[in-house]
């Protein structure tokens, strides 16, 4: 299985590099592994100092890796962090990590490449984020006996590693010292299939969006409260159906009355010039664009069209409704961000993958809307009570507090479990940790 593996590993790169002439994404993907070598070149391994190497595919990856990173920090201030990420659009946002002393591109997960890279790092442990695996760079390490360990992963009963093609890659992640997962379902899902070093540690990205944030004075504090304190609505992360949907509503002569003393914020998915035109197409004049404010615009409270990034996680601090987008596609976008601020959420009909929106959803705090209609009558609805836009949003909060120290335990266990004076001879103790 691992020859074909290998074979499909050539196969997918020369099917990148055939369309990097007319997609953007599989150019810069190509262009960063080259860039590459010029990265990792000057990289020189100090024995003196302990190495962490966390890989991450992309962004939201990164955002569950962060607190681990910023906790082993500060328990190791003299050690060393390495980042790697899978995807471009990752790399571009956070290749200027402070906490990290290395970010780089994975290369392919060849034998050769595998080999170079982790002979060159000679990593003290590995952390992988989520579920980005790797079978060949995960067997690498195994055979250079790095201590591996997995956080804020997450299956069901259908994860492809269940099924007859993902067992080799089950197969590789047997031989992790440690596994973090989610939550008790993947727990006992793992422990079915004889995995035994297994912990219930919780997402790590409540953990990120709940950490102490100063907006005093920030951009977004400013555009978000605008002149005059108007209630704002975001629409986050959203892609033409939720745009479509939304201007329909929100441009109906029924919602003027409830629209009028509102503000809507629109911060979309896809930032590129062509789509935000489309957007200002779609809600008509009165829409300013995040890049004029920046140019100096003065604003007096009126609608706004983010067409930058970075901007959205602040704006959320000043938001009392928000709409995710991704409920009308392959799934709904960040709700952790808005909920940690106490804001009530709404999303579309493909949640159910995500275990935070079925929280919130049981909890009466997040609303499911699965037609123009039940988003029209939603927003009547939190529009008009401020009652229940409190009580939904401190729901939300509350059930993000009891969701927080998953970082903490993650470190805390590493330290207690593994001895950390010279990680290369951790003895690992083979002991089930189980549920705590």
């Amino acid at each position: 299985m691992l020859t074909l593996y290998q074979i499909g590993i050539r196969i997918y790169y020369l099917m990148i590099l055939a369309a990097s002439p007319f997609s953007g994404k599989a150019r810069a993907w190509i262009q960063g592994r080259r860039e590459n070598n010029s990265i990792l070149q000057d990289y020189i391994h100090g024995p003196e100092r302990t190495t962490l190497w966390m890989h991450v595919s992309s962004l939201g990856e990164f955002e569950q890796g962060r607190p681990v990173m910023e906790k082993w920090k500060e328990v190791n201030p003299g050690g060393r962090i390495l980042l790697s990420f899978f995807s471009p659009s990752g790399y571009k946002i956070r290749k200027n990590y402070p906490n990290a002393d290395l970010v780089f591109y994975l290369p392919r997960d060849t034998r050769r490449s595998m080999e170079s890279l982790v002979q060159q790092l000679q990593p003290d442990l590995f952390i992988l984020v989520k579920y980005d695996f790797w079978p060949v760079m995960m067997r690498t390490l195994n055979r250079y006996r790095v201590p591996c360990f997995l956080i804020s992963a997450r299956f069901t009963r259908d994860h492809f590693l269940f099924r007859p093609g993902g067992r080799f890659i089950l197969n590789e992640l047997r031989s992790f010292s440690h596994l973090f997962v989610q939550d008790q379902r993947s727990f006992e899902l793992l422990k079915q299939r004889g995995f035994e070093r297994v912990t219930v540690a919780g997402d790590t990205r409540v953990d990120a969006v709940m950490a102490p944030r100063n907006h005093q004075g920030s951009a977004e504090n400013q555009i978000a409260n605008g002149g005059k304190r108007k209630p704002v609505i975001i629409l986050g992360s959203s892609w033409p159906a939720e745009e479509e949907m939304m201007a329909r509503v929100w441009r109906s002569g029924e919602f003027a009355g409830y629209r009028k003393d509102w503000r809507l914020i629109i911060a979309p998915h896809d930032i590129s010039p062509e789509h935000i035109r489309k957007i200002g197409q779609l809600f008509g004049k009165g829409m300013v664009r995040y890049s004029e404010v920046l140019e100096g615009w003065v604003d007096n409270g009126g609608n706004l069209l983010v067409d930058t990034i970075g901007q959205l996680k602040g704006m959320y601090a000043h938001a009392d409704v928000a709409f995710i987008g991704g409920g009308f596609g392959r799934g709904i976008h960040n709700i952790l961000e808005p909920s940690a601020w106490g804001v009530p959420v709404l999303f579309g009909p493909n949640h159910q993958k995500f275990g935070e929106a079925v929280e919130l959803l049981s909890l009466n705090s997040a609303v499911c809307v699965r037609s123009e209609n039940e988003l029209a009558e939603a927003l009547k609805k939190l529009f008009s009570d401020a009652n229940q836009r409190r009580k939904r949003g401190n729901l939300a909060l509350k059930y993000m507090k009891s969701q927080e120290g998953s970082s903490d335990l993650i470190i805390r266990l590493l330290m207690e479990k593994y001895s950390t004076n010279n990680v290369n001879k951790w003895i690992l103790t083979g002991q089930t940790v189980g549920n705590q």
